[in-house]
């Protein structure tokens, strides 16, 4: 199944982690699991698994922003 990782902040939003090293960090957010690489599909598993990697003791982004804007 492939999958999303995400960091999971104090604010309780999860932010997905790019892949390292597949270009702009924005993209290629889905990991292809090895059973889709394996067969070459091309497309992902038709269900996305989304995983929690990291618990971060921060604010996400957004939420920074909008405590320093206030």
């Amino acid at each position: 199944m492939c999958y999303i990782l995400y960091t999971l902040h104090v604010c309780n939003h999860w932010v997905p982690q790019p892949q390292p090293g597949h270009g702009p960090s924005k993209e290629r957010l889905l990991r292809i699991c090895e059973e889709s690489e394996a067969m070459r599909l091309g497309n992902p598993c038709p269900t996305t698994e989304h995983r929690v990697s990291s618990r971060s003791q921060g604010m996400c982004d957004s939420c920074l922003w909008k405590k320093v804007s206030k």
